[in-house]
């Protein structure tokens, strides 16, 4: 009898409705401006209070499969001074932005058989990188892709990711995104730029429900264009490289990106940064003895080849598990690689120049650092100046953007 009312209980359970639910809200920068989002499984979007009046949230895309919630939007116009959700203040955007953070390649790695200690705050630190970078106070956050690693269930009991959510579903999305980066969430705007874990073959449907700053699409597309965002008196191009591959690409594919990256060379201004999540400029590692410099992106270097010169000041980038700067000699924006805000680490480069070139053009400096760091850039005047905060070591590179110069003399 009372292994029968066990059972019963644990059916009813299971069966019973979940609790409702809102989450705090987040705020995207798109093309159009400012958006701020949230998601619910109540029936209606919630209100949304600017200034002295409010208003209701319209629905983005409602319950589907594995996502319970509807997502709702509303747009942040430039005229109003203070928002507020459920008596919560909403981030809006600086007239003037003077301090930008920039992280990227967050969530914790599980596939396959490789397991990362998600449940390991010292292996998976990303909820202490964003509660660290949250308390200086950005005006600014800047992801530059990878959300999302969660792909596979934890392969035995001791790897430290016991219990974990996985696959392309809310559970998965809300681990390794939107719980450890509430902190940050709370603190600015954020530009969210694609990454290839967030591409049509993998998180690409939650891409579309809650990150991607425009309309979302019918289905998720594979390809989506470049687009201008005016934040503050910074200007920044984004460049959705999902799709790119790393190495032999088809034609193809070069051939579908070819005119992104012409289009966003088309709408880059004196000083625009460029964000996307594959390096345009980098070396990935040396190979062999004679250190054989291998070039990535191999779809983006082919399909910017013919283009002529490259216009922006800098290219900010992740995909790459660590912290790198590739300095040129010529006339080229500096690449800059920010991917160790939380994701097993790649190792490192060394510093150098070692006197390799990269599309033709030579490396005047190049910084390899590895560790969980994220990337504070101060303004001063036409100037920027970086600093390398890793969570274990405190700041640990002091660098300097100043035209298309990043260099990290310290």
């Amino acid at each position: 009898m009372r292994m029968a009312a066990t059972m019963l209980a644990g059916l009813l359970a299971a069966v019973a409705p979940a609790a409702a639910e809102t989450l705090a809200p987040w705020v995207v920068l798109g093309p159009a401006g400012a958006v701020v989002r949230t998601a619910t499984t109540e029936a209606e979007c919630p209100r949304i209070r600017y200034d002295d009046f409010d208003r209701p949230m319209q629905v983005r895309v409602g319950p589907w499969d594995a996502y319970p919630h509807t997502v709702c939007e509303a747009p942040l116009p430039k005229v109003v001074q203070r928002v507020s959700f459920a008596g919560r203040p909403v981030p809006v955007p600086k007239a003037e932005v003077r301090r930008v953070v920039i992280l990227g390649d967050t969530g914790c790695r599980i596939r396959g058989i490789f397991a990362q200690a998600c449940n390991d705050p010292t292996q998976w630190p990303f909820a202490r990188m964003a509660a660290a970078a949250a308390a200086l106070a950005p005006d600014l956050v800047i992801h530059v892709g990878d959300y999302h690693y969660r792909e596979s269930p934890c392969p035995m009991p001791g790897a430290g990711c016991e219990g974990s959510p996985y696959g392309y579903n809310w559970g998965a999305w809300r681990a390794d995104f939107f719980d450890p980066a509430r902190p940050l969430l709370d603190a600015a705007p954020w530009v969210m730029v694609r990454g290839n874990h967030e591409d049509c073959r993998r998180a690409g449907q939650g891409w579309y429900r809650y990150l991607e700053p425009r309309a979302r699409p019918v289905d998720c597309e594979a390809f989506t264009e470049p687009y201008r965002i005016a934040a503050g008196g910074l200007d920044l191009v984004v460049l959705d490289s999902a799709h790119a591959l790393d190495r032999a690409p088809p034609p193809p594919l070069v051939d579908r990106y070819r005119p992104q990256i012409a289009a966003a060379r088309a709408m880059a201004k004196p000083g625009s940064w460029l964000l996307v999540h594959h390096p345009h400029y980098a070396v990935f590692r040396f190979d062999g003895p004679e250190r054989r410099p291998v070039e990535t992106n191999a779809t983006l270097l082919a399909a910017a080849d013919g283009l002529g010169d490259d216009p922006f000041a800098v290219v900010f980038s992740g995909h790459i598990h660590r912290f790198d700067v590739f300095r040129f000699a010529g006339d080229r924006p500096s690449q800059v690689i920010v991917g160790g805000g939380g994701t097993a680490i790649d190792p490192g480069l060394g510093d150098g120049p070692d006197g390799f070139r990269i599309a033709g053009m030579p490396v005047a400096e190049r910084v390899s650092d590895k560790g969980f760091q994220f990337l504070l850039l101060e303004r001063e005047g036409a100037v920027w100046h970086a600093t390398l905060h890793d969570l274990d070591r405190g700041p640990v590179r002091r660098c300097r953007l100043e035209g298309k110069s990043f260099s990290c003399p310290s």
